[in-house]
């Protein structure tokens, strides 16, 4: 028995490294998408996911996800970059002495931001238990919608810092 561990061990140590790389996405191309599509911008969502999908021979779910949580990744730092945009906006306008009360707008944009992640967890905790009976599709449900709602939420963001300018 312990012969076929040893195989087994040589045989995981000798996958190619670059199978976890094509599980990659061209930010550049999305950037495109976004600069193209700026009145439908849903639309660019999910593209890079289903070529990496493509990509991998339309793989088995673990496939999907890994490609939709890729997709995910650029999707999520977006957000940050334009939330943080947002409070940098919020707190300009506060300090211009207009009568805002000290935080009301910070505040509120962390209040928003806090409901909206509860929101998508609970919209994405329906997404999953419709997928329990499946077990397999869990992950590719979970994903899908952590992407979408992740980029819904950075074109929400971009309207109202955009309401600052």
């Amino acid at each position: 028995m312990k012969p076929f561990f040893v195989a087994l061990i040589v045989f995981l140590n000798s996958a190619p490294p670059a199978l976890a790389q094509s599980f990659k996405i061209d930010a550049h191309l999305i950037d495109r998408c976004l600069a193209i599509n700026d009145h439908t911008p849903m639309a660019c969502v999910g593209r890079q996911a289903d070529a990496c999908v493509q990509r991998n021979n339309d793989g088995p779910n673990m496939v999907v996800a890994a490609c939709m949580e890729a997709e995910l990744a650029f999707w999520d730092g977006f957000l940050n970059r334009t939330y943080a945009e947002l409070l940098t906006f919020a707190e300009h306008e506060q300090s211009m002495d207009v009568g805002y009360v000290t935080n009301e707008l910070t505040d509120a944009a962390r209040d928003m931001q806090r409901a909206w992640i509860a929101y998508r967890d609970a919209t994405c905790g329906l997404y999953l238990a419709r997928a329990a009976p499946f077990n397999s599709a869990a992950g590719p449900a979970v994903n899908d919608c952590l992407l979408r709602e992740t980029a819904r939420q950075v074109f929400q963001l971009q309207y109202v810092v955009g309401a600052y300018r």
